[in-house]
């Protein structure tokens, strides 16, 4: 293992061992799912370890490309840039702002990392059934190596995450609610506003013919997809995604799609709620309805995610609702003697998983320690 490697080992070990202990310390307050939340004190901490670790990397994914481009950016070239309302306009903002503090891009890296981070581990704590094992998840399922890779849409996740309230509400107004986190989740990446269709979608009830329908019509726009490739290229050229419409992305036959593991392990905890679908709802009312179904769309983007890894981003805005579903179904099961051997057997499947897609981590590196 390299030096950098020791100190994520050390941080992931450390992060759910104190989660571990704060669940069994828990506060008497309860979560949207009625479960006890765990001391506060453990959000703080692993928190702050992991949005840290993650803020001080100088390269992993596309952020080698943020750091190049934001040290070339001359103060004494360029005119104030002044904040506007528009989608993509927050990240260029930022950027001049910490430029005028420094020449380093190491505040622009922290500040981004800390909103995708903080976020989903508060998520995590608020509304998993066992926090340590949604750490253990939020590690083992990619998404916190991932979010290394995307600073901009990882970002905007952050920020639509904050508004999971209103996702899960029951009033109709908190939609409104629900559009101000997208829309400041807009000012960073445009594919943010793709989570007021999925807001509509969510809020159904689970397992429905519609269910079939989404899951049959997503493989089947997989399949055909390079018949329709003209009409969704001309769909890119007024989205973020310009620029993969233009450059031959989809075109050149060099771009494949993602590993069919990792769909694979995505069904694999949606059999299982789906087999838990009558308990579970029983339980936990609509509000697990809403999370099979973001689960469900999750698996929906990687799917599609099979002809180019593009789509996968889209699942981004959706993963951490994915983790949280999942700590239900291997802690919370109908079925005792099933949970006694769920859990570990999950972790040592989710661990053997990470290994195989280590690549988004093994090259960390830092300047700063």
């Amino acid at each position: 293992m390299t030096y950098y490697m020791i100190w994520f080992a050390a941080i992931v070990a450390g992060g759910f061992f104190v989660a571990l202990v704060s669940r069994m310390t828990p506060m008497r307050r309860l979560n949207p799912f009625h479960e006890l939340l765990p001391n506060p004190l453990g959000f703080v901490l692993v928190a702050a370890a992991f949005g840290v670790f993650s803020g001080l990397r100088i390269n992993i994914g596309d952020t080698t490309s943020y750091v190049l481009s934001y040290r070339m950016i001359d103060i004494n070239e360029i005119e104030p840039i002044p904040f506007m309302i528009r989608g993509n306009s927050m990240y260029p903002w930022l950027s001049y702002i910490c430029h005028l503090r420094s020449e380093e891009p190491y505040m622009l890296i922290m500040i981004t990392a800390l909103i995708a981070v903080v976020p989903t581990v508060y998520i995590v704590y608020k509304y998993s059934a066992m926090y340590d094992v949604g750490i253990a998840l939020f590690v083992l399922t990619g998404y916190y190596t991932f979010s290394m890779n995307g600073i901009r849409q990882y970002a905007a996740a952050g920020i639509l995450i904050l508004g999971t309230k209103y996702l899960f509400s029951d009033k109709k107004t908190d939609f409104f609610k629900f559009l101000i986190f997208v829309f400041f989740a807009w000012l960073f990446h445009s594919s943010a506003l793709i989570m007021i269709v999925i807001y509509f979608a969510a809020r159904r009830r689970a397992w429905t013919p519609l269910t079939v329908l989404l899951l049959v019509g997503t493989v089947f726009v997989t399949v055909i997809f390079n018949t329709i490739l003209p009409t969704f290229l001309n769909i890119l050229e007024d989205t973020d995604y310009s620029m993969y419409a233009d450059n031959g992305w989809f075109t050149s036959g060099t771009q494949e799609g993602s590993n069919f593991i990792r769909v694979v392990v995505l069904i694999i905890p949606l059999v299982m709620a789906f087999m838990e679908r009558r308990y579970m709802s029983a339980v936990y009312g609509k509000k697990w309805d809403i999370l099979v179904n973001l689960s469900l769309i999750n698996l929906s983007f990687y799917i599609l995610s099979l002809y180019n890894w593009l789509f996968a981003r889209l699942a981004i805005y959706t993963s951490v609702y994915v983790i949280v579903m999942m700590t239900y179904v291997i802690t919370r099961g109908e079925n005792r003697e099933r949970k006694q051997w769920l859990y570990p057997v999950s972790i040592i499947m989710y661990i053997v998983y990470f290994v195989m897609i280590k690549y988004s981590i093994v090259g960390y590196e830092s300047e700063l320690f």
